[in-house]
C-alpha cells in the first residue's frame, strides 16, 4: 500500500455492519475503504447464529448482499411465553402484513456474502491492518496504520468506527460505564422430536430467558443464565445438559434429543459516551452493545449503516467531515438507539424479576398483546423496524 491513499470514507472494522456501511457509501457514489485487523480467510469458523429482522433483509437486499435460499431460514411467527404464568402471545408475520418477520442466518454465511459484495463493488479491504492513531485536519483525517508490521497512512473525509469499540481510544472516545448483568449467554444448536418449521420461541423461565430460533431441522438456542452457573452447565455431559434445558424450557417444543456447539459469552450493555465527533461516527456494537434478549443488536447496526448513508447522500462531499454532517447523523439515530437500548434492557429486567406481583403483571401484559391490536402493532414495529416506520 502506498502512503497517502485518499478516500471519502474509511470504515474501521470489517464485520457485517462495517461491510454494510461500506456498501451503502459506495451506493451513493463515495469512495470507500475498509480496515480489518484479522487476516483474510477463505472460510469463516465463527459458529454464531443471527436473527435478522425484515427491515435488515430490506437493507441487505438493497445492497445486493442478501443470502441465498439455502443460507436463510424464515421466521413467520414468534411464540412468547412466561413459564409458570398464564400469559402468552403469538406474533405473526400476517399481523404486520408481511410474509416473514425475519430470518435466521449463520454468521459464517453472512460475512462472506457481504465481503464478496465488497469485492464485486471494487471496495478495497485492507486485512491485517490496525489503526494506531488519527490526526484531524480541517477537511480530512489522517489514519496511521500498522499493516502486519509495516507502517503507512491513509486519509479520509469521514471515519466510521464499526469494530465493536476496539479503536475508540485512538479517537479520544470511550464507552460509558457498562451495565454488567451478571449473566452469560449459553448458545448452541439443539434438536427436538418436533420439527422446528418457521416458529421462533422466546420463553421466560425461572432459570433464565431462553430463545429458540428455527434453523432447518434444528434450533439455535440462546439461554441467559447466572454467570456463576455457566462453568458447571458447560462442563457437564450433553445428556445432563439436555435434561436441565428441558426442565427449564418445558415441553412446548417436544423432547430435546441432541445438542452440539455449546459455548458461552458474557452479557452487558455498553453505550458510547459520544456516538459522533467531528469527522468520526460510531456504528453498531462500537456505539451500543445490547442484551440479546430481543435480538436487536445487529439489526440496530444495519439501521445505523443505512441512515448514515442517507445523511451523507444529502451532504456535499466537502462537508462529510463537518460537525453539521455528524450532528445530523446523531440526531437521526438518537431516538432509535435510545428506545431500542431501553427496550432490550427493560425486557431483560422485567422478565428476570421473580417477584410474584411482577410475574402477574407480565402475564397480563402478554395476554394484552393478543387482545389489544395496538399493543401488538407497537411490539412488531419495534422488533422489525425500530421505533419508527
Amino acid at each position: 500500500m502506498t502512503a497517502g491513499l485518499q478516500y471519502d470514507v474509511v470504515v474501521i472494522g470489517g464485520g457485517p455492519v462495517g461491510c454494510a456501511v461500506a456498501l451503502a457509501m459506495k451506493n451513493i457514489g463515495l469512495s470507500t475503504a475498509v480496515l480489518e485487523t484479522q487476516p483474510k480467510q477463505s472460510k469463516i469458523s465463527d459458529g454464531r447464529t443471527l436473527a435478522l429482522s425484515w427491515n435488515s433483509y430490506l437493507i441487505l437486499n438493497r445492497l445486493n448482499a442478501w443470502l441465498h435460499d439455502e443460507e436463510r431460514f424464515p421466521i413467520r411467527s414468534i411464540h412468547i411465553s412466561d413459564r409458570g404464568s398464564f400469559g402468552q402471545s403469538v406474533v405473526s408475520a400476517s399481523d404486520a402484513k408481511l410474509t416473514e418477520l425475519g430470518f435466521v442466518v449463520r454468521f459464517k454465511d453472512l460475512l462472506p456474502r457481504l465481503r464478496n459484495e465488497l469485492t464485486n463493488q471494487n471496495i478495497k479491504t485492507f486485512f491485517e491492518s490496525t489503526a494506531t492513531s488519527i490526526e484531524k485536519f480541517e477537511d480530512h483525517s489522517k489514519i496511521a496504520l500498522d499493516m502486519n508490521g509495516a507502517s503507512t497512512t491513509i486519509t479520509a473525509r469521514l471515519i466510521v468506527m464499526a469494530d465493536g469499540g476496539q479503536s475508540l481510544n485512538i479517537a479520544g472516545l470511550k464507552h460509558k460505564k457498562s451495565i454488567d448483568y451478571g449473566h452469560d449467554a449459553i448458545v448452541g444448536i439443539i434438536t427436538s422430536d418436533t420439527k422446528p418449521h418457521d416458529v421462533a420461541y422466546e420463553r421466560f423461565t425461572s432459570a433464565g430467558p431462553i430463545a429458540l430460533l428455527p434453523r432447518g431441522n434444528e434450533f439455535a438456542f440462546v439461554w441467559s443464565v447466572k454467570a456463576t452457573e455457566t462453568k458447571q452447565l458447560l462442563s457437564q455431559s450433553d445428556e445432563k445438559f439436555l435434561g436441565q434445558f428441558q426442565d427449564a424450557f418445558g415441553d412446548r417444543c417436544g423432547r430435546f434429543t441432541s445438542i452440539r456447539e455449546k459455548r458461552a459469552y458474557g452479557l452487558a450493555t455498553r453505550i458510547a459516551e459520544q456516538p459522533t465527533r467531528g469527522g468520526i461516527v460510531i456504528v453498531g456494537n462500537a456505539s451500543q452493545a445490547l442484551h440479546p434478549i430481543a435480538a436487536q443488536g445487529l439489526n440496530l447496526g444495519f439501521r445505523d449503516a443505512w441512515d448514515l448513508a442517507e445523511v451523507c447522500r444529502h451532504a456535499h462531499i466537502d462537508n462529510l467531515i463537518s460537525n453539521k454532517t455528524v450532528s445530523a447523523f446523531r440526531k437521526k439515530r438518537r431516538w432509535d438507539r435510545l428506545q431500542t437500548t431501553l427496550f432490550s434492557a427493560g425486557l431483560n429486567h422485567l422478565f428476570s424479576n421473580k417477584a410474584s406481583g411482577i410475574r402477574g403483571a407480565r402475564g397480563l401484559g402478554l395476554l394484552a398483546l393478543d387482545l389489544i391490536p395496538l399493543a401488538k402493532k407497537i411490539l412488531i414495529r419495534q422488533l422489525i423496524f425500530g421505533p419508527k416506520l
